[in-house]
């Protein structure tokens, strides 16, 4: 009997959902050399990064609105004037520290996805697994 042979869908979603590619390739039941060969694929690969990304914006869309009403939460803190004065301080405080982290997170994850789409276009894939 011989085995099936595992699609790029199913590598990919094994990738998403694990930490290294070693753990990828035991959960899509293939051999990390497997792995490593389907990623020296310029179509695997990027069809790997399409997938990613979708991934990233799914999360980022299924928390916008709580990070909205978190935000308004905060805000209301913020602005109640029979707020004591260092809790309205400090609301004020976690709102302009959130942003500052966000705005850092979303360069450094332009940065990264600008790097690995190079890297993709020259063929070279670096992993730590």
């Amino acid at each position: 009997m011989s085995k099936r042979a595992i699609s790029d869908e199913e590598i990919i979603a094994a990738l998403l959902q694990s930490a290294t590619l070693k753990e990828a390739a035991a959960l899509a039941g293939i051999s990390p050399r497997s792995l490593y060969d389907r990623m020296s694929n310029e179509d695997f690969i990027a069809a790997y990064q399409r997938a990613k990304a979708e991934h990233l914006r799914a999360a980022l869309l299924s928390l916008n609105g709580k990070v909205e009403e978190a935000i308004a939460t905060i805000a209301g803190i913020m602005q109640d004037e029979k707020t004591n004065p260092a809790t309205r301080l400090q609301a004020a405080q976690t709102i302009l520290n959130h942003a500052g982290r966000i705005s850092k997170q979303l360069s450094q994850e332009e940065a990264e996805a600008t790097k690995a789409a190079r890297i993709a276009q020259n063929g070279l894939w670096f992993s730590g697994a």
